[in-house]
């Protein structure tokens, strides 16, 4: 009894034992299927445009990759990728000081870029933190020295310079981290209420200043073009009265030549004169016509004819 039980026993044990290593050897088909596909798929590695990979093998920078298809070897290498495009910090209310001891805040933002051909030395620095341990800690510290140059006034008023200044001074002081600044951009100042105040003021009195200048013009524009029609009409009026004169001048002259001509004719023709009475005359007598001689004398018919004999 006993035999037959230790044989049935085993003949149950033998399958049990089979199917183990069956079990085991799939699942180690498995991990070694799963573990060839994460090889595979970590010996490839593909970098977008805009970017550059930073190679490692087993933690140390060892190049560059371009932007394209890469064949790495898993676990060995590692790539980091790095962003080569124009990327934007920004600042915003920093403060600062002025050369007359105002106080400002300031709004800035920046376009930068890493040097291409130097971010392994980038990220062996930097690492990928390279904006908030480079850029930012820069762009303050350039606002400050820029704006100690300038009185507030002045920061209003000469924008062009302020922002050339700040750009010299940030392009110096991130040159030795192979970062690019591309352009730079002061968007805001705000100024303390006093300030304001005063330069309200400022303004007010230089646009009442300008005003009176201005009607200071127009009442003198005024003014001269009232003199300039006054001189316009005297000229006018002494010109129509030389005109005047000249005719009335032409006209004596005329009339002297005519009687000088009618004299030195009647100096040659004395009975002129009668024959230009005759030639006028309406057919009445007169009583008596004065001088020497008596060309007409007028008969009474009526006195003659009683005192006849």
């Amino acid at each position: 009894m006993s035999e037959d039980n230790n044989s049935f026993e085993s003949r149950r044990g033998r399958p049990r034992g089979i199917v183990s290593k069956r079990m085991l050897l799939l699942i180690s088909l498995i991990a070694i299927l799963v573990l060839g596909v994460v090889i595979g798929l970590t010996s490839f590695m593909t970098i977008e445009s805009g970017s550059k990979g930073v190679l490692m093998q087993w933690g140390s920078v060892v190049g560059i990759l371009d932007s394209g298809f890469h064949l790495v070897v898993p676990f060995r290498d590692s790539v980091v990728i790095m962003n080569t495009q124009t990327q934007l910090a920004e600042t915003l209310d920093q403060s600062c000081g002025t050369l007359d001891t105002q106080e400002v805040w300031v709004d800035i933002a920046v376009n930068y870029r890493l040097n291409e051909l130097a971010v392994d030395k980038i990220y062996t620095n930097l690492r990928q933190n390279y904006e908030m341990r480079i850029i930012i800690p820069n762009i303050k510290e350039s606002i400050r020295g820029t704006t100690s140059d300038f009185t507030a006034e002045e920061l209003l008023q000469k924008r062009e310079l302020v922002k050339s200044r700040f750009m010299e001074i940030l392009l110096t002081r991130v040159a030795p981290y192979d970062i690019d600044i591309i352009d730079v951009a002061i968007t805001n100042y705000r100024f303390n209420q006093d300030f304001l105040d005063i330069t309200n003021a400022k303004v007010i009195s230089l646009q009442e200043a300008l005003k009176a200048q201005n009607d200071l013009l127009r009442i003198g524009f005024e003014a001269q073009q009232q003199i300039i029609q006054a001189e316009a009409q005297a000229n006018a009026t002494i010109a129509t009265a030389t005109a005047t004169a000249t005719a009335n001048i032409i006209e004596a002259e005329a009339n002297a030549q005519a009687i000088q001509l009618v004299q030195e004719q009647l100096a040659k023709n004395p009975e002129y004169l009668q024959y230009l009475s005759i030639i006028n005359w309406d057919g009445k007598l007169p009583y008596f016509f004065g001088g020497e001689v008596i060309p007409f004398l007028q008969i009474n018919t009526n006195q003659t004819q009683t005192e006849s004999p």
